[in-house]
């Protein structure tokens, strides 16, 4: 009955783990609306129903303060902690929260010691709360939640979990939060009596095994150490002489002598035991030394110096430790003494692993380095998985793919990399990685020009270890320099001015998310972003008069600048990037000219469309008339009689993209709002047509001007997993994905985009 599994339960051995969470710093992003914030956690284990496993505690601990109470760090629910509260006031603003919290979590052995090995999943549920009172509200019960993040957690509990991520909130609530986590096993408990209460915990299928067992003999009606070690009741016809067994009164069992393969069995079960909890204090060990400096980098050569440092130690746990002997289990011949042994040497494992936790999390908690080492590396681990969707001259993918340029080959490609895409990470924040059902595939396709061009003009000559660019080695960790032994750093003198420019019915946040996480990627850059806005009221009139709007905007925005600009660049989407080549044809723009340095073009359609299919034709040609637009004529080359007297036909003949030193076209087959051709560069058809023959002039002049000027051009294709909508069939989904998708973002900014802010020239 339920009572008696209850009272089963309570007498198991319990594995007894325990996970530090650190949330620091907090930034804020880019967050609509200013007010109090604070952010609200609480773990999860996933396999709690099936396990019988829970969360039995929460301890606090600051750094900076010594009381655990709100606005402070503090808990709630007994189970659910809030971190500080912060003020927000303005934008990149960031707050350095000093507190840890430490989950404690226990597990029972059901049946087998071999489930000790078993790793354990976590979710790390988190809140953004905010209140929009001006003064700060009297109870956190007041605050609501305006975004929520998951972190998956995977823990093998023989070698721990020291991992970091920055895990950002969602597009509308574009705050920050960075999570660190250290979790290790810190006990095996022996027989733990609880009061037992409540129902039988759900039997899920992967364990269904357990419940469909058939109930042990009263004498065990536990899996105790006795159990765990001898595993089930030894049968009468495995006794020596006589149909008794362990199920006997407790005298029989005390002098029973245990035949030789139930004591080579516990002698491996408790070996095992031995070798979880030795494996766990070596791994802090050897983690604590690597983050610490005191040992190589690498963990062969801290294993082999932790070897030598623990042999040498006269520490009082260290003897202790050395005097267990696994074999003496083997050597007893009664059930109790073998019992007895076995409980003797893992409490004294036990004391020595608790002690090593204390100290590895005292250490963790004061020593900032380590947060920074950890950072790092697990920066570089992520880089690692997304760039096995990268496709680039220095990837083994590219060298298999027959025709990079063809979008019937990268569909098929990006298919392929989906369906072999896993992620490898032991911690991620669900929301902020993709997997095989989302993930965008980006294909790199460099242009180099003739031989007059030098090689060292191509910036993807340069390669990396393992599919891996060598640049992404200069990307900082998100938000370090946010930390406090790191906000005296000094700023770089130069600025670098990024212009942006939205597209047709857009406003000056549509390419935000750009800004973000260039400021993320590169916070050693000073960048100055210019959100040009002068034209979001209305992007259907003229590209003159909208060329006249941004350039006394910029001209303006220029001038009050504190620092005059080093270099300035420009990103555009859509028609804005027509608007960026009609600016620097200008005049009264000419002397900027030698500052612009990249020219990022997002779907923009420098051929025109007048080449689009059936569908997006008819409907733009409804929306001209409808709207009036002379923006949209002119981006059909029907602007004048003659289309080679039109407005682009014109902008193609003057010098444009020449100005700039790297020119980016980033473009996808998934697009149909502006033609693939046309924002690629590249022909449609020779099919002797009159709009087949504009284009190939304009494509060719174009071409020719960059390859002259010697520009370093790069195309760059995505192949996006949509899900099937009518917005993906028309094509506008991929139109607005290079917009909103912070995931492809983020991978285009590491993966490409960010070398160009990077190097020299």
């Amino acid at each position: 009955g339920t009572g008696v599994y209850e009272s089963a339960i309570a007498k198991m051995p319990y594995l007894s783990r325990k996970v530090l969470v650190s949330l620091c710093p907090f930034v804020n992003l880019d967050l609509f609306r200013r007010g109090h914030y604070h952010v609200s956690c609480c773990l999860k284990d996933k396999e709690a129903e099936q396990l019988c496993s829970k969360v039995t505690g929460l301890e606090v601990k600051d750094s900076l303060s010594s009381d655990a109470i709100y606005p402070g760090a503090c808990m709630v629910e007994g189970s659910r902690f809030l971190s500080q509260t912060a003020q927000v006031e303005f934008s990149e603003q960031s707050f350095v929260f000093g507190e840890t919290f430490v989950f404690s979590s226990e597990a029972p052995i059901l049946r087998d010691y071999t489930e000790a090995y078993v790793p354990s999943r976590f979710s790390l549920q988190l809140s953004l709360m905010f209140s929009g009172e001006e003064d700060l509200p009297k109870c956190p019960s007041e605050f609501k939640a305006v975004s929520s993040r998951t972190v998956s957690l995977e823990v093998d509990w023989r070698k721990g979990l020291h991992e970091h991520f920055p895990v950002i909130f969602d597009y509308f609530h574009l705050a920050a939060i960075g999570v660190s986590v250290h979790a290790s096993l810190c006990e095996l408990s022996l027989e733990r009596f609880v009061p037992a209460a409540g129902p039988a915990p759900a039997v899920t299928p992967s364990r269904r095994w357990f419940q469909s067992q058939p109930p042990p003999p009263p004498s065990l009606q536990c899996p105790n150490m006795a159990a765990i070690l001898f595993g089930e009741p030894l049968s009468s016809s495995s006794s020596p002489s006589s149909s008794s067994s362990l199920a006997s009164t407790p005298e029989r069992r005390s002098v029973y002598q245990v035949p030789v393969n139930a004591i080579l069995r516990a002698q491996e079960a408790h070996q095992m035991l031995c070798d979880i909890l030795n494996a766990a204090r070596d791994s802090l060990t050897i983690s604590q030394a690597i983050m610490s400096g005191e040992l190589g980098s690498t963990p062969h050569a801290a294993t082999t110096q932790a070897t030598v440092s623990s042999s040498s130690s006269s520490s009082p746990s260290s003897s202790d430790v050395q005097s267990v002997d696994p074999s003496r289990v083997g050597s007893s011949t009664s059930l109790n003494e073998a019992v007895e042994i076995s409980q003797q040497q893992i409490r004294t494992l036990n004391a020595s692993l608790m002690q090593r936790w204390e100290e590895f999390t005292r250490l963790v908690i004061c020593e900032p380095t380590i947060l920074e080492y950890i950072m790092f590396r697990c920066l570089q681990a992520k880089i690692s998985y997304v760039a096995q969707s990268l496709v680039a001259p220095y990837t083994q993918v590219f060298r298999m793919v027959s025709d990079i340029t063809d979008p019937v080959c990268q569909a098929s490609v990006a298919a392929t990399i989906r369906k072999g895409l896993r992620i490898p990470l032991t911690m991620y924040c669900t929301e902020n990685v993709e997997n095989h059902l989302n993930c965008s595939v980006l294909f790199i396709e460099p242009c180099p020009w003739p031989s007059n061009a030098e090689p060292s003009q191509c910036l993807s000559n340069i390669t990396g270890d393992v599919g891996v660019p060598e640049f992404t080695m200069s990307v900082r960790p998100y938000f370090m320099d946010a930390l406090p032994h790191r906000r005296q750093g000094g700023r770089p003198q130069e600025v670098h001015l990024v212009i942006c420019l939205h597209g047709l019915q857009g406003n000056q946040y549509d390419l935000r998310l750009y800004q973000v996480y260039l400021q993320l990627a590169l916070p050693h850059v000073r960048f100055d972003f210019m959100m040009a806005q002068s034209n979001h009221s209305d992007t259907f009139c003229d590209f003159n008069l909208m060329t006249d709007r941004v350039l006394e905007e910029v001209l303006q925005y220029v001038v009050t600048m504190p620092t005059p600009p080093h270099k300035i660049s420009f990103i555009g989407h859509s028609l804005g990037n027509i608007v960026v080549r009609s600016l620097v044809t200008r005049p009264e723009f000419s002397h900027l000219l030698p500052k612009l340095h990249l020219f990022l073009s997002i779907c923009g359609p420098h051929l025109g469309t007048q080449q689009q299919n059936t569908v997006i034709s008819t409907g733009m040609w409804v929306i001209q008339r409808w709207y009036s637009s002379k923006s949209l004529l002119q981006l059909s080359l029907r602007d004048a009689p003659n289309p080679r007297d039109s407005f682009l036909y014109h902008l193609s003949e003057t010098p444009t993209f020449e100005h700039f030193r790297h020119v980016v076209l980033l473009t996808s087959p998934q697009d149909k709002y502006v033609p693939y051709h046309s924002a690629k560069l590249v022909s449609l058809s020779r099919d002797g047509s009159l709009q087949s023959n504009l284009s190939l002039e304009m494509m060719h002049r174009i071409l020719e001007g960059m390859r002259e000027a010697r520009v370093n051009l790069v195309r760059v294709s995505v192949d996006y997993a949509l899900p099937v909508s009518t917005n993906s069939m028309i094509g506008r989904a991929a139109h607005i994905t290079m917009l909103d998708s912070e995931l492809f973002i983020e991978k285009f900014v590491l993966l490409h985009l960010m070398q160009y802010f990077v190097q020299p020239n």
